[in-house]
């Protein structure tokens, strides 16, 4: 199937294991074939004169071929299943790799419910064609190839007779074949869809029980449930008309051979001895045929699992290094000049976010962003990392346009706060080292100490060896935006982006926090987000932004004698500060 056809790499990279394989495969069928020939030879002596040691000696060799047949079966089983296993964790390696590469765009369209799916309960279904599905499909073939050649040598006219039922199995399989294909992807999809609704549950599982939704949930799983359900049954209806279908053809081939075959017995054409021979090929068939109707069931869904994983895995990354990339840019000092930036979503292009956007920043210089909710602060710092693309204008780093620089040398000196930001299940020490492993206990400490988070991990138990649970939810919201600032400092970064990343903490605590910023990062182009006036005033530029556009840009003082938009918010905050006085 095309399909299934990216798969061929994988299995040109295993491709001596498989050939050994598929010579267990020939020996096996080879040994269980040829064992028969010796049942055959007893019966037919036992018709004369013989002796016990004549019987033995052909009893004996059935035996012998026998057990070397479930011997070379092993080995199959050591070869092809094993490296149905290794080709599994390739493809989950290269699967997880992919996602990686893929840009923010991608997972704002796709759900993780949807994507662990295709990662877990697709790959296991690839898997088992690679596995089982190779394997019992070879096995199909060189059984039919010796039996029948073994069942010709004794009979022609009664092998004719006992493959009569062939085309109806041949048909069978077709036609039942592309139905379960059908099924089988729209089982895969019920299947995502539960997934994605648990994980959105249990991520979300907060609000759930704060608007006392948890019996409208249950309700709704108990639909798709319902629905994966019914669509599972549908496909194992099918199955339990194609396996006895498959075994009645075949019974039907034995109730073949005994007639016929018994007429040649009575008519001397034929010994009982050959006769008995004949009918263990016939039942040796029987696995193997059947074994059709169950390979085909595995490719089917393999074939359907298969097109979903493609459809991640032939996604070209929107954001990579191009081939004008300076791969001798090793470091950036963190100077940054847009140049007329536009940027549109590309799932709506005719709307700018942001509307030529034009700064320059030295390196080492403070540069805050204020404006309204959806004024595009969040969109313009993402685009200096690289998390989106400018649509149209120019974004150079020390002069160097922005895309000419690797993308992992971009990032890596870069800190970045994001306005969601996510802590691991993880230790505070690996939280705050993840961006930077090489960071020493000195490091992480020293950024704690920056972020005004040190004394409180010291009050845990278990200080920086705490484990915080998904997503830090054992950690307030203050404690986890300053353990998200450490991470950023620990990197020291050459640019440091912090997206609103004060709002959880108090007024003394976030001037705590700036004093330490301004004395940690003297080096570093700041640049900060923020709704607060007292967050920004001390920084060397201020935007004010509005639908997209810097509307006003000075110092806070310049900005105050403007009498704006950004004076006016002023005003707003200090009314707001009094009346909290008071109160």
């Amino acid at each position: 199937m095309q399909s299934l056809a990216p798969l061929n790499k994988y299995l040109w990279r295993y491709r001596y294991s498989l050939a050994l394989g598929v010579a267990w495969v020939l020996l096996t069928n080879f040994c269980i074939v040829y064992a028969p020939k010796f049942i055959g030879q007893a019966i037919d002596t036992m018709k004369g004169d013989y002796t016990m040691n004549e019987i033995l000696k052909d009893v004996g060799l059935a035996v012998l071929f026998s057990a070397l047949g479930g011997f070379f079966l092993f080995c199959v089983r050591q070869t092809i299943i094993v490296v149905s296993r290794k080709i599994e964790y390739d493809l989950k390696n290269d699967f997880y790799a992919h996602l990686q590469t893929l840009s923010l765009n991608f997972f704002k369209t796709n759900s993780t419910g949807d994507l662990m799916s295709r990662a877990t309960n697709d790959l296991n279904a690839v898997r088992n064609y690679l596995g089982p599905g190779i394997m019992y499909s070879l096995n199909t073939v060189f059984r039919l190839i010796f039996a029948l050649s073994a069942m010709i040598a004794i009979s022609p006219m009664l092998t004719l007779f006992a493959l009569l039922p062939a085309p109806l199995l041949s048909y069978g399989v077709y036609r039942i074949g592309k139905i379960i294909h059908h099924r089988s992807q729209e089982l895969q999809e019920r299947y995502a869809r539960i997934t994605t609704k648990v994980q959105e549950n249990l991520s979300g599982i907060r609000v759930v029980k704060a608007y006392t939704r948890e019996q409208s949930e249950i309700e709704q799983f108990e639909k798709f449930n319902q629905d994966y359900y019914e669509k599972n049954l549908e496909l194992a209806k099918l199955q339990a008309i194609f396996y006895p279908l498959m075994s009645g053809l075949i019974g039907l081939s034995v109730i073949l051979t005994i007639w016929i075959g018994g007429e040649m017995v009575i008519a001397g054409e034929m010994t009982i001895g050959a006769i008995t021979q004949f009918l263990i090929y016939v039942a040796s068939l029987a696995w193997p045929m059947i074994s059709i109707g169950w390979v085909t069931n595995i490719i089917q869904r393999a074939a359907a699992s298969q097109i979903r994983l493609n459809a991640i895995l032939n996604l070209t990354p929107e954001i990579s290094d191009s081939d004008s990339v300076n791969h001798h840019i090793t470091k950036i000092d963190g100077a940054i000049e847009f140049k007329q930036v536009s940027f549109a979503y590309p799932s709506n292009p005719e709307n700018l976010v942001l509307k030529n956007i034009l700064f320059k920043l030295e390196r080492g210089a403070k540069l805050a962003i204020v404006g309204a909710t959806g004024s595009g602060k969040s969109t313009l710092v993402n685009l200096i990392p690289r998390m989106i693309e400018a649509t149209s204008g120019e974004i150079l780093i020390d002069g160097t346009p922005i895309r000419e620089i690797p993308l992992k040398v971009l990032r890596k000196h870069i800190g970045f706060v994001p306005q969601d930001y996510f802590l691991f299940s993880d230790t505070i020490r690996d939280n705050i080292a993840f961006g930077a492993i090489e960071a020493t206990d000195d490091d992480i400490r020293n950024a704690a100490k920056i972020a005004c988070i040190d004394e409180d991990i010291q009050g845990f138990p278990a200080q920086y060896d705490t484990m915080i649970g998904e997503r830090g939810i054992t950690l307030s919201g203050g404690q986890k935006q300053r353990t998200a600032i450490a991470r950023a400092l620990v990197r020291k970064p050459s640019i440091l982006i912090l997206d609103d990343s004060l709002s959880a903490v108090d007024t003394k605590t976030e001037d705590s926090i700036l004093r330490n910023l301004n004395t940690a990062t003297n080096d570093a182009t700041v640049i900060l987000i923020s709704h607060r006036i007292s967050t920004v005033r001390n920084a060397d530029l201020i935007l004010v932004l509005e639908n997209g556009e810097i509307v006003e840009r000075g110092s806070h003082n310049e900005l105050i004698a403007q009498q704006g938009r950004y004076a006016d918010l002023y005003q707003k905050q200090l009314l707001e500060e009094e009346i909290s006085t008071l109160e």
